[in-house]
């Protein structure tokens, strides 16, 4: 199974109540629907996401891990989210994460995976040739979880990917913007083709100059 099969799977998988309720409690909290400092009423949030309160109480559970909710005694489960300030933070440290693990992935990747991040990049050039946003949206993010997996650090990739997730919630790449998708590929080429040589300076190079690129891009709405 490659990694598109994979994602298309994931998203047709039917999940269990508590991953449900998580998923849509994050979406919420991290679009803004649930606004920071709100107190999470288990009643109103029952009714609205038709569940009962042990498996949003699980999801309140999660998102505490995550820092996202905080609970404070004889008051209840309150809306943390990330301010302003904490999403530039953590596009920059995405920034330095990600120019780390092109790095990595040079000097880790075997023989099997390059054939599978080839894959991937093929796809990339195809779909986007034919503007399918809707198709570039689940392969912009495998390219991006199989550079993370072939960093071959489990630490890495696990944060990674949840930058990934939330930074794609607080500040949602803009797919429909004119020339997005060939920008985009033109900047993954220069990072794929220098991973293909083993070049790791024009590797590093390239993912910086994509990521602050992307910042802008994604960004341009918080100001």
């Amino acid at each position: 199974m490659d990694i598109l099969q994979q994602i298309t799977l994931e998203k047709n998988e039917k999940k269990s109540l508590p991953d449900k309720v998580y998923d849509e409690l994050l979406r919420d909290i991290l679009t803004g629907h649930l606004e920071r400092d709100s107190r999470l009423n288990e009643a109103k949030l029952c009714k609205a996401y038709g569940t009962s309160r042990t498996p949003l109480r699980e999801a309140f559970r999660r998102l505490e891990r995550d820092g996202l909710v905080e609970y404070i005694p004889n008051r209840g489960e309150f809306v943390k989210g990330f301010t302003q300030g904490e999403i530039e933070d953590m596009l920059h440290m995405r920034v330095e994460l990600e120019t780390l693990a092109v790095g990595w992935v040079i000097e880790r990747i075997t023989e099997e995976e390059e054939k599978e991040l080839a894959s991937i990049f093929k796809y990339m050039e195809f779909y986007t040739k034919k503007n399918d946003i809707q198709k570039m949206i689940d392969i912009n993010y495998a390219f991006n979880r199989l550079l993370y997996k072939f960093t071959h650090d489990r630490h890495l990739e696990k944060t990674l990917n949840a930058y990934q997730i939330y930074t794609n919630y607080c500040c949602p790449p803009n797919y429909f913007a004119k020339n997005y998708l060939t920008t985009v590929l033109e900047e993954r080429r220069r990072i794929y083709n220098a991973i293909v040589r083993k070049d790791i300076p024009a590797a590093t190079k390239a993912m910086r100059t994509h990521m602050e690129k992307s910042i802008k891009r994604s960004t341009q709405s918080l100001y």
